[in-house]
């Protein structure tokens, strides 16, 4: 008895080619990021709310999404393998994706709050609100810059 798989050259081929593929992404805070309105790298600022100071409460944004959201991104990259999806768009979309991530955790306020005087020297005024209307940014956000420093990039 023998069989003949359809498509099977079709197939090895590709195995082959995945085989031979190689390729990183990187997602975060990358090491050229810069303050748009400074140009003081972002890096070390990042940095310090990751792990901490003295005078700033570690904010783990980096590592508690890669826990978090580490085993998506892997089934993502399957997925994307399996649709037939080069490495280099395949890695690009987890790029995209992990860079979102990063950033949703960012914004969601993480734990300890801010210290009273931190949430005074935050607290702006919210552009066409009612007078007297105020708005407080989260942990980890004061200008923005941080959170628009989130990025990804593909080697492949």
């Amino acid at each position: 008895m023998s069989a003949t798989l359809k498509g099977g050259d079709r197939l090895m081929r590709r195995l082959g080619e995945l085989a031979k593929a190689r390729g990183v992404v990187r997602a975060g805070i990358l090491e050229d990021a810069t303050n748009s309105e400074t140009r003081e790298p972002i890096a070390p600022y990042a940095a310090y709310n990751e792990f901490g100071t003295t005078g700033i409460p570690a904010r783990p944004f980096l590592r508690n999404t890669v826990q978090r959201e580490g085993e998506k991104w892997c089934r993502g990259l399957e997925r994307a393998i399996a649709n037939g999806r080069s490495v280099r768009d395949a890695l690009t979309l987890a790029g995209m994706q992990m860079a979102a991530d990063i950033q949703a955790t960012i914004k969601s306020d993480m734990p300890p709050p801010n210290a009273p005087a931190t949430i005074r020297a935050k607290t702006k005024k919210v552009d066409g609100g009612a007078p007297g209307e105020t708005m407080t940014p989260g942990t980890l956000i004061d200008t923005g810059s941080m959170i628009q420093a989130v990025n990804y990039e593909v080697d492949a």
